[in-house]
This record gives C-alpha cells, structure tokens and sequence, in this order.
C-alpha cells in the first residue's frame, strides 16, 4: 500500500489560512463555487483512485486563484508556493476589483451635499430616476 503523498506548498498555503480564519474547506469550497472533494483533492495534491493508489493533482491555475481568494492568500505567497500561473490570476483578478485610487480619494473628499448630488447623476445615468425626482431640477429633495 502507497502513503499517502505530502500536500503541495499551495495546498498546505491555502490549508494554513483556512485554519487561521477558522474557515472550514466545506465553507471554503461554497464561496469558490466548488465542491468541497475538489477543494480536498487540490490542497492535499492527489485523489484516491483505488484503496492506497493515489494519483496526483495539480489544480488549474484559474481554480487555484479562486480558491486563494477565499482563503486570504496572496499573490506573493502563490509565487513563493510555486505557482506563478495562480498567482498572476490573481493579481489580475484584483486589479478588476480594485477602484482607482485617486476617484475614491476625490468622492471620500466630497462635502454631503456633493455625495449626494453625484449619487442622484449616477441614478439618473442609469436610468433609475429622473432628473426632477433625483433633486438635480435645483430642488434639494435629499436631507431635508
């Protein structure tokens, strides 16, 4: 019978920070839009074929940054892991998420009469509402 084979530097990364944040794979796996076998079989790097035959796993790139994701891992930690793939999904993945810097700057320096007029022209760029229900008609409707 075969030991069973060791948990790849990712998988033992991600482990690590599931523990850490007292997350449980199968909570884990729901948020990465996967079943928790798969999560299983991705972080300890093999699946049962037979009773003591195991056969390695090396999860896709796209999977393994999702799963990173979830768990609190960072690209740098992927790459030291060695999984550069990951880790440049990732990278990418928050660069989708992050807002740019100087707009949030410039809307948290905004006054609140300023918020709120931007939130009613967003509103009515998207069609939500009108101008005249939005307050933009020189009528202050909002906080008042």
């Amino acid at each position: 019978m075969a030991e069973r084979p060791e948990a790849p530097p990712w998988g033992a990364l991600i482990t690590a920070a599931l523990s850490r944040s007292q997350t449980s794979a199968r909570q884990a796996a729901r948020q990465a839009g996967m079943s928790e076998g798969r999560w299983r079989q991705i972080t300890g790097g093999y699946q049962v074929v037979s009773p003591g035959v195991y056969a390695p796993v090396r999860g896709p790139a796209g999977t393994l940054a999702r799963m990173a994701a979830v768990a609190g891992v960072t690209p740098a930690q992927l790459r030291v892991a060695g999984r550069e793939d990951a880790a440049r999904l990732l990278d990418a993945q928050a660069a989708d998420r992050r807002p740019d810097a100087e707009l949030l700057q410039r809307i948290r320096a905004m006054s609140s009469d300023q918020a709120r007029e931007l939130l009613a022209q967003i509103a009515v760029q998207l069609g939500i509402a009108e101008a005249g229900e939005a307050g933009l008609d020189g009528e202050h409707r909002y906080g008042t």
